[in-house]
């Protein structure tokens, strides 16, 4: 997988100065440094729900392939839709695409296997009955490389197996530009404030983030800048069905967000037009 396009730094402050004191690790992801060490304060006012998003995605499961006894989400996080969907599935794992977001998984979903690798060319040794991808992670991908990762992770499912993406966003619903803010105050005194904004630029959505924590030896800045690639809905069937997979699309599938639902075909098969209509709409 290519590496993403983002520019991120991280900074440290003197408490009761603006001086800059110097960059604490020059050039650090955000996902890598802030995310796996400061997550629960990055997320605390997140407007998505994983425990939901998960209760969503079983049900998807049940009514499309109930026999599925495997499960693997790609772009894990810190893994809280694998500890819900592993109270129902017997075998679930995840993929981190980095150290520390592994690292972060592990420790918040016990016994539970968490692969840090690659997704071009991933291969695990053994297939699923179902493969989910439902974070923006396949979004830093152009149209090429998410064409190409797609039929590595159809490659993972057996024949009926679901192939389950949750789009970031798509050029099909107008968005001219976003902005959020938020405030969170951990349990142990420390302070996180929150600024981003995206908008879209040349197909694509950048979108451009400033966090900064205040804890007991300081303040600390991160900021990251990422260019998330957005393709309408024909574009994913498409790249589905060159996958070898029939595919839905589901409007409000994944608690009242986008999900395309993949079935992998028999090998060997000739593509197939994708349904224009869902055949299922999850229960509210």
């Amino acid at each position: 997988m290519p590496a993403p396009t983002g520019e991120t730094t991280l900074r440290r402050y003197d408490r009761g100065s603006a001086r800059r004191t110097g960059p604490i690790r020059p050039e650090v992801t955000m996902p890598v440094e802030a995310e796996s060490t400061y997550h629960d304060l990055l997320h605390a006012d997140d407007s998505r729900d994983p425990v939901a998003e998960a209760l969503t995605v079983l049900r998807i499961i049940q009514a499309r392939h109930p026999r599925a006894g495997s499960l693997i989400e790609v772009g894990c996080g810190a893994g809280e839709r694998l500890r819900a969907l592993g109270q129902h599935i017997a075998l679930v794992e995840g993929v981190a695409v980095d150290d520390a977001t592994a690292v972060l998984a592990r420790r918040s979903s016990p016994g539970t296997t968490i692969h840090q690798a690659r997704l071009t060319g991933l291969d695990l040794g053994r297939r699923y009955d179902v493969v989910a991808c439902l974070h923006d992670g396949l979004a830093e991908l152009p149209l090429v490389g998410y064409r190409e990762v797609l039929r590595t992770l159809a490659g993972l499912l057996d024949t009926g197996g679901l192939l389950l993406l949750a789009p970031f966003w798509m050029p099909d619903v107008a968005i001219r530009r976003t902005a959020s803010d938020g405030l969170s105050r951990g349990d142990d005194g420390r302070t996180l404030v929150r600024v981003s904004r995206g908008a879209p630029r040349d197909g694509a959505h950048r979108v451009e983030r400033h966090v900064l924590l205040a804890e007991g030896d300081g303040v600390r800045h991160a900021a990251e800048v990422r260019t998330l690639h957005a393709f309408g809905r024909r574009e994913h069937l498409n790249a589905l069905a060159a996958a070898g997979c029939g595919a839905d699309f589901l409007a409000t599938g994944l608690a009242g967000r986008p999900l395309l639902v993949g079935v992998r075909r028999p090998a060997g098969r000739p593509g197939t037009e994708p349904s224009p209509v869902p055949t299922f709409r999850p229960a509210r």
